[in-house]
């Protein structure tokens, strides 16, 4: 198999899939031991506290979730040794919400029936939710716009995350909530209940960043709970002693037996959920969807980067989205890819998907058959997990992003910790997102809007003119102040074109700019206050007698502009920049005594350069040829068998292409040269040209160029010389404009 190959079981040829049933079925086993000791621990973490009444249904709603999410993503993903299952980040945020609806149901006088009934609907539709938006995500093939997400709202985000996990932890030991007030319970708690609690997210912490192995956080884990075991005998107290002090998981069956009798039926016939109380907490539950999309990219991404398998982003997002929605129906909770169980998975030997099929179904038959073996696990192992996946997100993000980011960034992570330790997950992430919008703010509108200053030295229209007219456009150029923007413009951005502008004028003779040009094509967008500074600038312009140009404006950009009515303000617009040069320099060719000067007079053009003698012998080789508007003077592929002399009117350089449409290149006008270089070259034509408009040329053919050079060698020389003036006036202009440019 070749690096980033996706490869199916449908895919393995059978005797190499029986081959490696061996190699499923122990990665199987191995990732179904992790994923119980996560369940629990998740599971136990969730009905905590108030709830610890009912943490006997905790693990089966999580192995539920363990269960489908395996065998559903196994089967749909894109790659074959994906492993999925709930996990820390969505679960730290589930936990809030079972507590949240559980305050609220107290706070309405809800049963304990309502209580424990609304909560583990709360948990389904939190599933059901997410599960919905993540299908959504992936068929509309949106999965890598959440790459956009800021990369220290995101640092800040899984920080609180792992605050969130060691405040269930504490939950967990304690039965109250992480407080300044309630930090005190530690001091009175066992030490069989914080010891190997302790050594185990020590531990583990240590190995995962030191060994940095999959079989690391096993090992610890197994050897927490011989740990365990080998105290609880040192200290002489029997398993009936240490469940009585919270140690070890209650039995489910004896646990239920106390409980009044609860059809989940009859309760919902009877309006038994307390569904306010579910509404009052939808947010959270929406940001439990958030963390779950976000965490499913990172967790794709590198168990693909690991892997080496080609990873389908929108395809991930469709499986976890079945798998959510198939253990919502279930009253499981949210799960996805994990990337820590797919790297297990892959190290102890999986080849296939049946590996992830394996440890689905030894957790169905836990779940279905033995539910009971979950009370020999002993608490402290679980709140130990709980220390371990909140202190790697804390080292992680608080510790570790400190040398990976801008000291302005960094401090988001801090910002967001704190606003959701102390106010919530709702008020941190929103504070995360003003933030991240005031730093974007602040940093964008630091960036310059303005790729390129220009006039009409530096940049000029396509459209080739005399030499004597260029020339006079050079001296012109003053006149014209223009600039590139690009970039997505907003208020702070437009208020700094408007302040340059001012600087500009300034700096300059007022009476001297007679155009302000904006060019928009490198442009993403402007939003509707930019308006506003179009105003003052048309205002600015007008106290000066100057026209504002703007050009390539986006078609989303001309309509804000149009609906807030700025266009109506006497602004000119043009298609592209070309266009808005080349009506400038027609308006400065046609005013004063320049106008004068220009005409039809191609003799006049012309005599600049020869002398009288050479120019009447040069006009008796030159034939006339008058062209309608749009009729062709030549087109691309025919012998370059003449060239020609633009007298009046205007010809337009295309070049066709492959879809029948064609590109402008240039325009050439009166007293300037088309078709010399394949004279030159003896190559066939590279372009059409056609007349834009009404047009006389005069044509001097191969032939009559070879005669005019032996019959009159001075005229021929002269004439030579006047096209390397032409040719050198092109690459005068080119120069300038690659100056500017760079």
């Amino acid at each position: 198999m070749k690096p980033g190959q996706t490869v199916s079981v449908s895919d393995v040829p059978p005797r190499s899939r029986f081959a490696g049933l061996p190699g499923d079925l122990a990665a199987g086993a191995v990732s179904a031991l992790v994923m119980l000791c996560y369940a629990m621990s998740l599971g136990t973490m969730i009905f905590s506290a108030d709830l610890a009444r009912y943490a006997m249904l905790g693990v089966p709603t999580a192995l539920v979730s363990c269960v489908v999410t395996a065998l559903v993503i196994a089967l749909t993903s894109s790659m074959r040794l994906n492993i999925g299952g709930p996990d820390s980040n969505a679960a730290a945020f589930l936990a809030g919400v079972a507590a949240g609806v559980a305050s609220s149901v107290r706070a309405d006088g809800g049963s304990p029936q309502t209580l424990l009934l609304t909560v583990l609907i709360a948990i389904a539709l939190c599933s059901l939710v997410t599960g919905i938006v993540l299908y959504a995500i992936g068929s509309s093939k949106r999965s890598r716009s959440l790459q956009f997400l800021p990369y220290p709202v995101l640092g800040g985000f899984l920080a609180g995350t792992g605050y969130l996990l060691l405040a269930g932890a504490f939950r967990v030991m304690t039965g109250e909530s992480l407080q300044w007030h309630t930090l005190a319970l530690l001091t009175h708690l066992h030490w069989f209940a914080w010891l190997p609690a302790l050594i185990v997210g020590v531990l583990a912490t240590i190995l995962l960043r030191t060994w940095k192995h999959v079989a690391a956080l096993p090992l610890t884990l197994a050897f927490g709970i011989v740990l365990f075991y080998v105290l609880l005998r040192a200290a002489g107290l029997s398993i009936d002693q240490a469940r009585g002090m919270g140690l070890l998981l209650p039995h489910v069956a004896l646990r239920l037996a106390g409980l009044p009798e609860l059809h989940l039926t009859a309760q919902l016939a009877q309006g038994g959920v307390d569904w306010p109380a579910i509404a009052a907490h939808l947010p959270e539950s929406l940001v439990v969807t958030s963390v779950s999309a976000v965490t499913i990219l990172m967790n794709s991404t590198a168990i693909g980067a690991a892997t080496g398998e080609e990873v389908d982003l929108n395809r991930e997002m469709r499986a976890a989205g079945l798998a959510n929605l198939a253990s919502g129906l279930l009253g499981g909770m949210v799960g996805y890819q994990s990337f820590n169980r797919s790297m297990l998975n892959a190290r102890v030997g999986a080849t296939s998907r049946m590996a992830g099929v394996f440890a689905s179904l030894a957790c169905l038959v836990v779940l279905a058959a033995s539910p009971d073996l979950v009370a020999l696990f002993p608490v402290p192992v679980l709140v130990g997990l709980q220390l371990f996946m909140g202190l790697r997100l804390l080292v992680q993000w608080v510790v570790g992003a400190y040398a990976r980011l801008n000291w302005y960034e960094y401090l988001l992570v801090p910002v967001i910790l704190g606003a959701i330790a102390g106010w919530g997950v709702i008020v941190g992430v929103v504070a995360g997102v003003v933030a991240a919008c005031v730093m974007f703010t602040l940093l964008y509108g630091r960036v310059s809007c303005i790729r390129m200053e220009f006039d009409l030295r530096t940049r000029t229209s396509n459209v080739e003119r005399s030499i004597e007219e260029t020339e006079a456009l050079r001296g012109l150029g003053a006149h014209v102040c223009g600039m590139c923007l690009q970039g997505f413009l907003f208020f702070g951005t437009a208020n700094s074109i408007l302040q340059h502008i001012r600087e500009r004028l300034a700096a300059r003779d007022l009476a001297a700019v007679r155009f302000v040009v904006l060019d928009f094509a490198s442009t993403q967008g402007i939003d509707a206050s930019v308006s506003v500074s179009f105003v003052k600038l048309r205002q600015l312009c007008a106290a000066t007698d100057t026209d504002l140009v703007l050009t390539a404006l986006p078609p989303r950009s001309r309509d804000l502009l149009t609906k807030t009515g700025t266009l109506n303000l006497r602004i000119r617009e043009f298609d592209t920049l070309d266009a808005g040069l080349e009506w400038i320099e027609d308006k400065l060719l046609g005013s004063g005594a320049l106008a004068l000067k220009r005409g039809d007079d191609l003799h006049a053009m012309l005599a600049p350069y020869f002398t009288a003698s050479a120019l009447d012998t040069l006009f008796t080789y030159l034939e006339v040829h008058d062209l309608l508007g749009g009729q062709p003077l030549f087109l691309r592929g025919e012998p370059g068998d003449a060239l020609y002399i633009v007298e009046r009117g205007r010809v337009a350089v295309s070049l066709p292409l492959v879809n029948g449409r064609s590109v402008r290149l240039r325009a050439s006008g009166p007293g300037t040269v088309v078709g010399e270089m394949a004279v030159y070259t003896q190559q066939p034509r590279s372009a059409d040209v056609f007349a834009e408009a009404p047009t006389r040329v005069r044509r001097l053919s191969l032939a009559a160029l070879v005669a005019l050079e032996q019959d009159n060698p001075a005229a021929a020389q002269q004439f030579h010389r006047f096209l390397v003036k032409v040719i050198a006036s092109r690459l005068a202009l080119a120069t300038e404009a690659l100056r500017a440019a760079y």
